[in-house]
């Protein structure tokens, strides 16, 4: 990631905790997102992924193993992303868009 990693948190009462991924989001961040990821466990997760500029296919492993982690909890994540967007074609590439479809916000609000 170029940019600065934007970590949020929230003591919203829907215990929903926001995290964004914003720039290049490669392999060589993975460890940083991941304990970004770590910092949410109890809670679900809204990521909002409108920023990103680029990611690996290491990063879109990371999201869909937070995603088990957060089923295997009782919690689930939600990705916000452009239709069409980074995001999408790099899932498409990757041969992940069946692992994280159903996480997908397309154009939220």
């Amino acid at each position: 990631m170029n940019q600065e990693l934007q970590v949020q948190s929230s003591n919203s009462p829907e215990q929903q905790l926001p995290f964004a991924l914003a720039g290049e989001c490669r392999i060589r961040n993975v460890a940083e997102i991941a304990a970004a990821f770590q910092q949410r466990v109890g809670g679900d997760i809204r990521i909002d992924a409108r920023g990103l500029t680029g990611i690996d296919v290491a990063v879109l492993q990371l999201l869909v193993s937070v995603k088990k982690s957060s089923a295997a909890t009782g919690h689930a994540i939600s990705i916000d992303a452009e239709a069409g967007g980074v995001l999408h074609l790099a899932m498409d590439r990757a041969g992940l868009g069946p692992a994280l479809q159903d996480t997908l916000r397309s154009n939220p609000k």
